[in-house]
């Protein structure tokens, strides 16, 4: 086995006081991630176009703001991946498709506009398995190059976890942030649905679809999203609400329902254990873990989030429809296996069972939401085990896909082991408990190194 090619650099949260004192830059970090480049793209493969002259050129740009002691924003000097299904100007956006290569969109995604309004630096664009859904791309585990990074957001997560960016921005319709982030061993934040514009991003499934932020951190991801959400939230919507500077604050959990669905049915004994490893630390640190055999409000819960797996996936294909059915009718050997059984399996679908999930979904976001006052968040595994050998197959989705059907938000914590292999703890809040959320996952993290 080839050794790990992770990242040697401290995280953006940690050197944004050394830019305001001027012990070092952001022109010198930035030289720091090209340089992980320069050592791990040959064998990650994380990175499918680059612009490292603009690169420059922005991050001087930061240097001269922090010296005059006026940074545009949290974020400002902070390297950024951006997902290849998400537009910039200037950059192709080819979507891991031979239908759109090098298409070269004339604007920006609304996200890499309030990047760059924040005078954070898009570093280049990373790889996505096929229109986010369909054939794997090149990018290899970073951890271990004979394993997948996970689908879709690969590149974003594999090149945070090398070193080549602090940040990187991905999606996720049903498992595609939280996933990579656990078998890659980062941060994975998937806000509230809705939040951060999707403006400028090629779509999937209106209800499913997320932007959401892969990091080195905690803080990270908070500064991106929120700073995101503060320039380009989505018309009539709220956005993200709380702060936009300084360190999370932590905040400890004190009653936490562990969600064991039949997605455990993934699981191997090693995943298992170390899971069961986390929730006994949490009892021992005096948080009142709540199985939901003792509790019926939470067993009714988890026998009801058993059928997402199946209806989720009705609900992406039937959404699909557009642009996918003009794709298959204009070009349809453009397209990977996995798109073409999507729309074969929409064509099966009536206008009355899409209706019918919808009515399912909304009652049962009710639900949860009535739980607020029950439990901090949810935990459960993040991934179905670590990241598998091989590249045909990104892992299994069961354990993702209730906070993306639900649109509520979730957290992948790099805090457990499989193996020698990353294995994630997944965190879910609230609809619009983003921030709440942001400070249970801050102490999570602080707890378990705190343990080691």
């Amino acid at each position: 086995m080839s050794p790990p090619l992770l990242s040697t650099h401290v995280p953006f949260s940690a050197v944004v006081e050394q830019f305001q004192s001027g012990s070092t830059t952001p022109r010198e970090f930035l030289e720091l991630c090209l340089e992980a480049v320069e050592r791990s793209e040959s064998t990650v493969q994380a990175l499918v176009y680059t612009d490292f002259d603009n690169a420059r050129k922005l991050a001087d740009e930061s240097t001269t703001r922090y010296r005059s002691g006026r940074p545009l924003s949290p974020i400002d000097g902070m390297p950024v991946g951006i997902k290849d299904i998400i537009d910039i100007a200037g950059m192709p956006t080819q979507m891991n498709n031979a239908l759109y290569k090098n298409y070269r969109p004339k604007g920006d995604a609304a996200a890499v506009r309030a990047i760059y309004e924040g005078g954070g630096i898009p570093v280049g664009k990373t790889v996505t398995t096929e229109f986010a859904i369909g054939r794997s791309g090149p990018t290899v585990n970073p951890h271990n190059p004979l394993h997948t990074p996970g689908g879709s957001s690969s590149g974003s997560a594999a090149g945070t976890a090398a070193g080549m960016f602090p940040a990187a921005l991905g999606t996720q319709t049903q498992g595609s942030i939280i996933r990579p982030a656990s078998f890659c061993g980062v941060v994975g934040y998937k806000p509230t649905r809705a939040r951060l514009s999707t403006d400028g991003i090629h779509p999937l499934s209106t209800s499913h679809d997320h932007l959401g932020v892969l990091s080195d951190t905690v803080d990270d991801a908070w500064w991106l999203a929120r700073w995101i959400s503060e320039r380009a939230a989505p018309q009539n919507c709220p956005g993200l609400s709380g702060p936009l500077r300084g360190p999370v604050p932590s905040s400890p959990l004190t009653r936490v329902a562990v969600l064991r669905t039949q997605g455990y049915d993934d699981l191997d004994s090693p995943s298992l254990a170390a899971f069961e490893q986390k929730l006994e630390q949490l009892r021992s640190s005096g948080v009142a873990v709540v199985e939901s055999q003792s509790e019926p409000l939470l067993e009714k819960l988890v026998s009801r989030l058993d059928r997402i797996p199946s209806i989720s996936l009705d609900m992406v294909a039937y959404e699909m429809r557009w642009p996918y059915m003009g794709y298959l009718a204009t070009q349809p050997e453009s397209m990977g296996p996995r798109i073409h059984a999507l729309m074969e399996q929409a064509q099966g679908l009536t206008r009355h069972r899409y209706q019918e999930i919808l009515l399912y979904r909304d009652e049962l976001a009710r639900y949860v939401a009535a739980l607020q006052d029950e439990y901090d968040a949810f935990i459960l595994p993040a991934a179905g085990g670590p990241a598998p050998e091989g590249f045909e197959y990104t892992g299994a989705r069961t354990l993702l896909v209730y906070s993306s059907f639900l649109g509520i938000p979730a957290f992948s914590l790099p805090v457990m082991k499989s193996g020698a292999m990353p294995f994630g703890l997944q965190l879910l809040g609230f609809a619009d408990g983003d921030y709440r959320l942001t400070r249970h996952a801050q102490w999570l993290m602080q707890q378990f190194a705190n343990a080691k």
